[in-house]
């Protein structure tokens, strides 16, 4: 299979997976650290994010939003049954990672669909990648990234005037992994590149 649809694939397999979690699994305090946790659960509302979406003994599609997480689909899984907390979305960015949680954040979501060897943040992309100067170059496995800010990953245009994509990512706005569409030329003007793994 070629790289790039593999790639979408595996971002798509976490925009859809679906699960079932308990209240066990939802946390608003701080865990066996000291650390802060908020799941993007119904029962939270933050005071700039509203991303509280997950309900307990339902149905739930997309894997959770973890800040500083990278979970594979399998550790989703485990961690679930195992009473681990599902997601975290924290207001403050430099809240601390919490490991007694499971989910992906942007660069997690990144990390397992390239399948780099460790984690990532946003700000060594070019690290790992080369940037792509024009949008008639873009191709599925790309990514569009702000680095220190923000990273998705492009899927297909909507149409023929490349005005428009549908990207895939996790996001705290959202509080999981997701399929939406962007503005191409609202995110070259917000600051974001195209990046090409190596």
């Amino acid at each position: 299979m070629e790289w790039g649809k593999k790639v979408i694939e595996k971002a798509l397999e976490y925009a859809n997976y679906e699960w079932i979690a308990t209240e066990k699994n939802l946390k608003h305090g701080t865990d066996s650290n000291g650390v802060e946790v908020d799941t993007p659960d119904t029962t939270w509302k933050g005071k700039i994010l509203n991303c509280g979406w997950w309900k307990p003994n339902q149905k739930n599609i997309g894997v959770a939003y973890g800040w500083g997480l990278a979970s594979t689909i399998e550790e989703f899984k485990k961690g679930i049954s195992e009473g681990k907390y599902v997601g975290n979305v924290p207001e403050d960015k430099s809240r601390d990672v919490s490991y007694d949680c499971v989910g992906v954040d942007c660069s997690g979501l990144l990390t397992v669909c390239w399948e780099l060897p460790k984690k990532i943040s946003t700000r060594i992309i070019p690290d790992y990648a080369n940037v792509i100067e024009s949008i008639d170059e873009i191709q599925q496995g790309d990514v569009l990234a702000k680095i220190g800010s923000h990273v998705m990953f492009f899927k297909e245009f909507v149409d023929d005037e490349k005005k428009e994509i549908i990207i895939i990512d996790a996001t705290r706005s959202t509080g999981k992994v997701s399929v939406r569409k962007e503005n191409v030329v609202e995110l070259f003007c917000k600051g974001y590149k195209i990046y090409r793994k190596k």
